[in-house]
C-alpha cells in the first residue's frame, strides 16, 4: 500500500424514646474499490497472473493486508472510507461493503477539542478513541498518515489504559464528592443545630459501618442515610421541633410520621441506594420490636437502620437540646449498655462502645449480658 501501520406501629415510651424531639454524499462503490487497489499497487492491472506463474502482486498485497492484526482503513480527503482490510471485520463487526463510501467518524468518538484535525490531514495517533458499533464499544488506538490525496491508517483494540482508568476514577470521585456535598446540604437545610448533629452522626455512622466490615458502597449508603435520616422533619412544625417541654399526644403523633415523610421526600431522588432509604425509614425501630414506624424487631430491621439508631441516640444524649443539657460521654455510654438487646442491636452496640468510642475496658459489661 505504500504505507506502514504501527500496532498498538407506635408504642408510647418513656423519656428519651425519641431524643431528637420532645450526513455525507454517496459515492460509486465499484469505482472506490478500483481506485483503492490501484492506489495500493499501480501494477495491479499488469499481466503477471499466467497459469503456473508467480501470483500477481495485487494478490500478494491482499494476502498481506488480510494477515494484519489491526483493522486497516483508507480514506479520501473528505474522510470517507475507500477501502478497509486486515482485521477490520473482526474488530468492528462491519462488512467492507457496509462501510465503503461512509465517514469513518460515524463510528469513532474522541476529544475533538484536542484533535480538531484528526484523520483529516497530516499524521498522528489517538490513544483512547471509542469505536461504537451496533454490537459493542471498544477503546481503540488510531494511527493515521497522509498518503497523497488519501489518509491511510489502522485501528487497534486496546485494554483500557492506566491513565484512562485513573481519569475515569477521578471523574467518579469528583462526582461522588459533589453528591456527598449536595446530600449533606439537603440534610442540614433545616437549621444550624441540625447541621452540627448531622456532621457528628455522619462521622459516627461511617466509622461504625467500617468497623462492622461493610464495603465502600455500603459505607457510602450509611453516610448518606446519616445525612438524610431526619429529612422528614421538614414537614414537622417548628413549634413542635423546638418545644422545650413534654409533647402532648397529638404532637407526638406528628413526630411519629417523620420517617415516612422522609421517605416520601427521597422518592424524588431515585439514584439513592435502597440502604439509604432504609436508614431514613427505620432508624427509630427497636431491637425488641417496640419502635416505629413498622415495629420491626431484631435482624428484620435493616443493618443500616440499626447503625443509625445507635449513633443517633448517642449524639442526642451528648448534645444540648431545648428540653435537656448534654450528658457526659460516660453517662451516654451507660445508657447504650443498659439498652443493648432492648433498644439496640447488642453486637453493634458493643462494637460502637468498645471499638469506635474506645471504651474497651467495658467489654466485660457486654459479655455479662450475653
Amino acid at each position: 500500500m505504500g504505507f506502514i501501520i504501527w500496532a498498538s406501629s407506635a408504642v408510647r415510651r418513656p423519656m428519651f424514646e425519641d431524643l431528637d424531639f420532645p450526513p455525507y454524499p454517496a459515492l460509486d462503490k465499484s469505482k472506490l474499490r478500483t481506485t483503492a487497489v490501484c492506489a495500493a499497487d499501480p501494477s495491479a492491472s499488469s499481466s503477471h497472473g499466467r497459469s503456473g506463474g508467480p501470483a500477481p502482486k495485487a494478490d500478494l498485497m491482499q494476502v498481506m493486508l488480510e494477515a494484519q492484526p489491526q483493522a486497516l482503513f483508507l480514506l479520501d480527503a473528505a474522510g470517507l472510507i475507500l477501502e478497509v482490510g486486515g482485521a477490520w471485520e473482526t474488530l468492528t463487526g462491519l462488512k467492507p461493503d457496509e462501510v465503503r463510501g461512509r465517514p469513518l467518524l460515524e463510528w469513532l468518538r474522541y476529544d475533538r477539542a484536542h484533535y480538531p484535525a484528526a484523520l483529516r490531514r497530516g499524521q498522528g495517533v489517538l490513544e483512547d478513541a471509542e469505536l461504537l458499533t451496533r454490537h459493542s464499544c471498544h477503546v481503540v488506538r488510531v494511527v493515521w498518515a497522509e498518503r497523497g490525496p488519501m489518509i491511510a491508517g489502522s485501528l487497534e483494540a486496546l485494554k483500557v489504559s492506566a491513565q484512562h482508568t485513573f481519569d475515569l476514577s477521578e471523574r467518579l470521585n469528583h462526582t461522588e464528592r459533589a453528591l456527598d456535598d449536595a446530600i449533606h446540604l439537603l440534610g442540614v437545610s433545616q437549621d444550624a443545630w441540625q447541621a452540627e448533629h448531622i456532621r457528628r452522626i455522619v462521622d459516627f455512622a461511617q466509622r461504625l459501618a467500617g468497623a462492622a466490615g461493610l464495603g465502600p458502597s455500603e459505607v457510602r449508603a450509611v453516610r448518606w442515610g446519616a445525612a438524610l435520616h431526619d429529612i422528614g422533619k421538614a414537614r414537622v412544625p417548628q413549634e413542635i421541633l423546638h418545644k422545650p417541654g413534654p409533647l402532648n399526644a397529638l404532637e407526638y403523633e406528628v413526630i411519629l410520621q417523620h420517617p415516612l415523610w422522609g421517605v416520601q421526600v427521597l422518592a424524588e431522588l431515585p439514584f439513592l441506594p435502597a440502604q439509604t432509604v432504609d436508614a431514613v425509614r427505620h432508624h427509630h425501630e427497636r431491637w425488641d420490636g417496640h419502635g416505629y414506624p413498622l415495629g420491626l424487631r431484631e435482624e428484620a430491621i435493616p443493618l443500616v437502620a440499626r447503625i443509625m439508631a445507635i449513633v443517633d441516640v448517642f449524639d442526642a444524649l451528648t448534645s444540648v437540646r431545648p428540653y435537656k443539657p448534654a450528658w457526659p460521654y460516660q453517662d451516654a455510654v451507660e445508657h447504650l449498655i443498659r439498652e443493648s438487646g432492648r433498644q439496640f442491636d447488642p453486637e453493634l452496640t458493643q462494637l460502637f462502645v468498645c471499638g469506635v468510642l474506645g471504651f474497651s475496658h467495658l467489654l466485660p459489661r457486654f459479655e455479662a449480658q450475653q
